[in-house]
């Protein structure tokens, strides 16, 4: 991984030194996104797993309409984005079952109410391998660099046992690739970009898929669809989310 990166690095450097006037454009774009949640945590007492808990069937986590927001900054084949969303989703259900999570036991007809936040923190870079400029049109195709750096915690409680709280975290590096074709002189844009790793337990697939319109010179209105299939395995704690779903947003670049 080491390498790849520093081999990026290292082309992206030739792109811009061998460049003598390079097109430089900075921007922000926000959405809102309406996403379906599945997955299920677990986590293991003193070397010994506990329950693996489906997160809506069994303590009724619901789906929550989500916010999210990023930065870029672009000159040259070079792009460079962070960007940030925070999830946050509450459940609650009598059990149908009996459950242990974090070493406390929860018995079946228990009422508990259950929280999943998670903080999730990107840092990517995108070098375009073919821009060519084609008048009225317009195409590009890039290798993707990205890290997400994901910060989670999981709640249960209950009137009879009380609180337990888990939390996981860890930073998952991805390679993907990006692709964009425009329209009418950048009028309208059709972009995806995806990434993806599996390693030690962890993986991580997210794509990002949007139609973007300029009404005005400086204003892009967009709409996409957005997946995130997270699977990590760190501190006697796994978690497996998937988040998929539809988005509205906009963004502005100078």
């Amino acid at each position: 991984m080491r390498r790849i990166l520093v081999a990026a690095a290292a082309a992206a450097m030739v792109s811009v030194a061998s460049t003598g006037a390079l097109a430089l454009e900075f921007g922000a774009r926000g959405a809102y996104w309406l996403p379906k949640l599945s997955g299920t945590v677990q986590t293991t007492t003193a070397g010994v797993p506990d329950t693996s808990i489906d997160v809506k069937h069994t303590l009724g986590v619901e789906d929550e309409n989500l916010p999210f927001g990023e930065a870029f900054l672009r000159f040259g084949k070079l792009t460079l984005r962070a960007g940030y969303s925070q999830l946050a989703f509450d459940g609650n259900r009598q059990l149908s079952q009996t459950i242990t999570f974090n070493g406390q036991t929860f018995t079946a007809t228990d009422e508990v109410i259950s929280r999943l936040d998670m903080k999730m923190l990107d840092g990517e870079a995108q070098y375009d391998l073919l821009r060519p400029d084609a008048g009225i049109a317009g195409f590009n195709l890039g290798l993707l660099l990205k890290v997400k750096y994901v910060d989670g915690e999981v709640e249960l409680r209950s009137a009879t046992v009380g609180t337990t709280v888990e939390d996981f975290k860890a930073p998952v590096p991805m390679l993907g690739a990006a692709v964009g074709v425009s329209f009418l002189k950048d009028t309208i844009r059709v972009d995806a970009r995806g990434a993806g790793m599996t390693y030690s337990g962890n993986r991580l697939i997210d794509v990002d898929a949007y139609v973007s319109f300029r009404p005005l010179p400086f204003v892009r209105v967009q709409g996409g669809y957005r997946y995130i299939d997270l699977e990590i395995d760190e501190d006697d704690t796994k978690a497996s989310i998937r988040l998929k779903g539809p988005y509205l947003g906009a963004q502005a670049s100078f």
